[in-house]
């Protein structure tokens, strides 16, 4: 209920008498609605959860009973309609949804004011810090014990369901997002598409997974190799790691984010590969694999204790494939870097 408040502060701040959330992370984050039909009317001194019948029941056991529960068979016009202003999450709707709202709303002013919430959820708590460290144990248990199972001659899918198969019985709900497992030269594709490919003797492995545990995300990036690399591949690899070491050693407070991406892209180009890191140097992890802050170039978000992102450099070349390793970050309440993925990240051959 504090981050319902501290919302109507905003409102109050803002002069808005009422804002809609339907984002349902945000739905999530504000109330602790887990419904897939929910939107929170919000007030400087009111919060109302609007659902349909199947989620009445559940909603009222789940949300506190600050929070109001409304039927939206009664009518949404009856509920929003009395707002001379009313905030929307404008990046969260549809047009269709926001042409509804204008036709039946008339007289009511629709404000965007998308990133409320967001701006709150970049800066966890300590239960979100818990359950997101939970969630990267599970993920590293589950590499860990994959990481046994590689062999030469299955396929993406096969070592995709192991990987699930893995992650489920330690824990995890599901993957956060469609990992990328891929071999070879297809390692340069950032974000490589599932093919029939089979692991053949002396390719490496990219594996960019991540896990949902309560509702919380990780991500995580790691290559393996089956036979030693040439030269060219281990000068790819040692940059990559001297990359990643100091963008998480740029982790200040006060800093901004884009001196973080500056860092690791500095230790890139010195080594000639400039070119071929094309991507943002990270971005925050929570109730979504990807949302606020971003670390990249063009970001002016400020660092704060409190804030969890991802630091995953990475360097492609269509000749040698690519390497990217990816560490989640917490910065923590002395302002600390606290690097929560400890997976090894040396260079490693295993044996297939």
């Amino acid at each position: 209920m504090k981050r319902i408040q501290k919302l109507q502060s905003e409102l109050r701040q803002n002069r808005l008498s009422a804002v809609l959330i339907s984002k349902p992370q945000n739905v999530y984050y504000l109330s602790g609605f887990a419904g897939t039909n929910g939107r929170l009317l919000i007030t400087p001194k009111k919060a109302v959860l609007i659902t349909d019948f199947r989620y009445l029941r559940s909603a009222r056991k789940q949300l506190p009973k600050t929070v109001t529960v409304y039927d939206q068979k009664e009518g949404l016009k009856k509920l929003l309609g009395r707002f001379r202003t009313l905030g929307i999450e404008d990046e969260h709707i549809t047009h269709a949804r926001f042409l509804d709202y204008k036709k039946m709303l008339k007289g009511v002013r629709l404000k965007p004011v998308s990133g409320l919430a967001e701006r709150m959820r970049v800066i966890k708590d300590k239960h979100e810090i818990a359950l997101i460290k939970k969630a990267v144990a599970i993920t590293e248990k589950a590499l860990k014990k994959f990481e046994k199972t590689i062999k030469t001659g299955q396929s993406e899918d096969e070592m995709e369901w192991n990987l699930l198969t893995i992650v489920r019985r330690l824990g995890g709900d599901r993957f956060s997002f469609s990992p990328i497992i891929s071999f070879g030269k297809n390692t340069a594709d950032v974000h490589h598409q599932k093919e029939p490919n089979k692991l053949k003797k002396g390719e490496k492995i990219l594996i960019d997974f991540g896990i949902r545990y309560q509702r919380y995300m990780t991500d995580m990036t790691r290559v393996f190799y089956t036979q030693k690399p040439d030269s060219i591949e281990q000068k790819i690899y040692s940059t990559v790691l001297a990359a990643n070491q100091a963008a998480i050693n740029a982790v200040k407070t006060g800093r901004k984010l884009s001196e973080v991406d500056q860092a690791a892209r500095a230790v890139i180009e010195k080594a000639g590969y400039g070119p071929h890191f094309g991507h943002a140097t990270g971005h925050g992890v929570g109730l979504e694999v990807h949302e606020d802050p971003r670390v990249s170039e063009t970001s002016d978000d400020i660092i704060r204790p409190g804030m969890v992102f991802t630091i995953e450099p990475g360097i492609y070349l269509n000749t040698k494939g690519g390497v990217r390793l990816e560490d989640m970050v917490y910065v923590n309440e002395k302002g600390k870097a606290e690097v929560l993925t400890h997976f090894p990240k040396d260079l490693k051959v295993i044996h297939s």
